[in-house]
């Protein structure tokens, strides 16, 4: 067969996950993702080696550094085991809490797991992804190491189901013939939707509840890792990543909603502190009484920025996009940022 002469279609491909228990060891993949669209990719560049020798042409060039990266757009679920393994490392591996959901009947499944932000320094902190591109033949399988999420967004708007982003750094890459798609598990994987979307924000946070919640149209929160992947993560005698730190972490939150009154004004110039709890909630989990759910938690935030509208014409709907400062809460010992609560049918992570 000549090189381009046949055709590869994406519905093919698959991306499967797995948690690696050593930093750079592959770990086995089974959990599978289905998944929007990925650009994870490996690129080895050349640096042409400039030097005179009568020639109006150069004729020696090096290998730079491997650079394996790439981001994967997905729908979130709460029972998609692979989307959590994302957003768990997102917030720095570590330690999950994992208990009965409250309020569960004798005999239900519905696990409530719990984790904040972590330092990517123990157990989990680095994932494996085994990702084929297209179909099986000809040796179209890529394995991942040393996976860290950099950027994580989740994003939800009127009409749409919640989306999420992970903008992932890997060590190394290989190609292999390690076709997993006869293992993976992708059944029953249900996104999550705008129509049982939450946002709560109030003075405090013991003062959230359900019923009292602010009318938005669409919201984007991030977190971003800063990871380090420079040439001093690096070192001689080897062309891949040596170590991948974390930097500071920060959290992004912003959302979009009728301009009806001046709460949010008048808070950002009085510099007003406020708890926001985002929640998106799912079907019932079958034998149970709980449903599905995804709940983040920002026990303190400012807002920088009250979307002060333009008015572009007479017959529009003026709207406000509002963006807020999220930080830690050191009113307790266990002070965090932001803390995320999934719960689903998952025994523990």
């Amino acid at each position: 067969m000549a090189v381009g002469e046949n055709a590869n279609v994406g519905f093919n491909s698959y991306i499967c996950v797995g948690r690696e228990a050593t930093f750079k060891t592959y770990a086995t993949c089974t959990a599978g993702l289905e998944f929007i669209s990925s650009s994870l990719k490996t690129t080895q560049e050349q640096k042409v080696i400039e030097a005179i020798s009568t020639k109006r042409s150069y004729s020696d060039r090096i290998s730079l550094s491997k650079v394996v990266e790439g981001d994967i757009e997905f729908y979130m679920g709460a029972d998609c085991n692979a989307a959590q393994y994302l957003f768990q490392n997102a917030m720095g591996g570590g330690s999950i809490t994992s208990v009965t959901a409250t309020g569960e009947t004798t005999g239900g499944s519905a696990m409530e797991h719990t984790y904040t932000l972590n330092n990517f320094d123990s157990t989990y902190s680095s994932l494996s992804i085994n990702h084929r591109k297209g179909d099986s033949t000809n040796g179209k399988i890529f394995e991942y190491t040393g996976g860290r999420v950099n950027e994580f967004t989740l994003s939800g708007e009127v009409d749409e189901a919640l989306i999420a982003n992970a903008s992932m750094i890997f060590v190394d890459s290989t190609n292999t013939s390690n076709d997993v798609s006869a293992n993976l598990t992708v059944t029953g994987q249900t996104p999550l939707s705008f129509i049982n979307m939450r946002l709560s924000m109030e003075g405090t946070f013991a003062s959230l509840t359900a019923s009292a919640f602010w009318h938005v149209q669409s919201f984007e929160f991030g977190i971003g890792n800063s990871l380090k992947s420079d040439s001093d993560s690096r070192r001689l005698g080897t062309s891949i990543l040596d170590v991948l730190p974390a930097g500071v972490a920060q959290f992004t939150f912003n959302f979009s909603m009728r301009f009806d009154t001046l709460t949010a004004y008048s808070a950002m110039l009085n510099e007003s502190q406020f708890a926001a709890q985002l929640v998106f909630q799912g079907p019932t989990i079958s034998g149970s009484a709980i449903r599905q759910q995804i709940k983040l938690n920002m026990p303190k935030l400012y807002i920088n920025d009250a979307g002060d509208p333009e008015v572009g014409g007479p017959d529009e709907i003026i709207k406000a996009e509002v963006s807020c400062l999220v930080l830690r809460d050191d009113s307790t010992s266990t002070g965090y940022a932001v803390e995320a609560k999934v719960i689903n049918t998952t025994q523990s992570y």
